[in-house]
């Protein structure tokens, strides 16, 4: 994303780019950026997108080689072409590609040892947009604000992500309540971020674990509440709560290894943060109570599933058990 960042300012644009990858957001975003920047959308001659009709590989060649009519560059964008899905004569044409023709294909799915790929690898720019790391979030944050002249300290910026999550598309709607909220002040406060943004279930799954793990009974049944309010299930806010417990024990047992932090994370599919959070308790939370956790939540869970157990007083009992003092 950087490498086209620096592409769209400088004005050098690459003949071939290829965009794919889970974060759809993202890969709105810089194809947005990429159009606007090489050709004006209502440029008809220039401009030819292919987005629910896929072309043939000798009319896309034959519209590349046409000379740009009054403009310095041609652009061809081609939405799943599924081209990069199998093997096709295509991918001998991309070195070929004229200088005043830039050709974008937006993909769902790619298969890294296409012919295909590999020729827009070698003479282009391949893009996997699959989320961004938690500093570019904090920077994402921090930079859109700015915009309305606000600030955002690091803390808050992770509280933020912690409450939110990282889906792109919730997380800048909830930065842009957060700026029109905050306009005339100077900085965006956590205070604010509890006020304005809407309660996400996975982001308040950790901040009840975070309270379990600090022994804050008031915060976890607070933010339990919250949940409900939002048409949470119980059985369900026990199933995550049971989930991340087990995360937990899995982080220790890794780190116990001498595997980093950035492989644990990525080996656990979890934020960073979150890594670094559980090892920082670990001289508080042994593997006895954090398994006795994962034994008791499952447990509960089968009797409230057989009738024998209501489920918030289910909740209620695993909230009440694991944030009383350990012994």
């Amino acid at each position: 994303m950087k490498t086209i960042r620096e592409h769209i300012k400088n004005g050098t644009f690459s003949t071939c780019y290829l965009l794919f990858g889970k974060d759809d957001y993202m890969i709105h975003l810089y194809t947005n950026k990429l159009i606007h920047a090489i050709v004006a959308e209502d440029d008809s001659m220039n401009y030819q997108v292919f987005r629910n009709e896929i072309p043939s590989a000798n009319e896309v060649r034959e519209i590349a080689e046409t000379v740009p009519f009054f403009a310095d560059r041609r652009l061809i964008v081609i939405y799943d072409s599924g081209w990069f899905k199998k093997e096709n004569t295509f991918s001998a044409f991309i070195p070929d590609i004229p200088e005043t023709t830039t050709l974008l294909f937006i993909e769902s799915n790619v298969e890294k040892t296409s012919e295909l790929y590999k020729a827009v690898k070698e003479n282009g720019y391949v893009s996997e947009m699959n989320g961004l790391s938690d500093e570019e979030l904090k920077l994402f944050i921090a930079s859109t604000l700015k915009k309305s002249n606000l600030s955002i300290s690091p803390s808050a910026a992770e509280y933020l992500l912690e409450r939110v999550g990282s889906d792109m598309n919730l997380l800048s709607t909830e930065v842009e309540k957060l700026a029109s909220y905050c306009l005339g002040n100077v900085e965006v406060t956590v205070s604010d971020i509890r006020k304005v943004t809407s309660v996400i279930s996975e982001g308040q799954i950790f901040a009840m674990m975070d309270a379990i793990m600090n022994n804050d009974r008031k915060k976890a049944t607070s933010l339990y509440a919250e949940l409900l309010s939002a048409q949470e299930k119980p059985l369900r806010i026990l199933y995550n709560l049971t989930n991340t417990f087990f995360s937990f024990y899995k982080v220790l047992s890794f780190a116990d290894t001498g595997m980093s932090q950035d492989d644990i994370a990525s080996n656990l599919s979890l934020r960073p943060f979150v890594v670094k959070k559980y090892i920082r308790l670990k001289k508080r939370w042994s593997y006895e109570r954090i398994l006795s956790a994962v034994k008791e939540g499952n447990e509960m869970e089968q009797k409230v599933k057989s009738g024998d157990l209501e489920e918030h007083m289910a909740v209620e009992m695993f909230l009440f058990r694991y944030t009383s003092v350990m012994e």
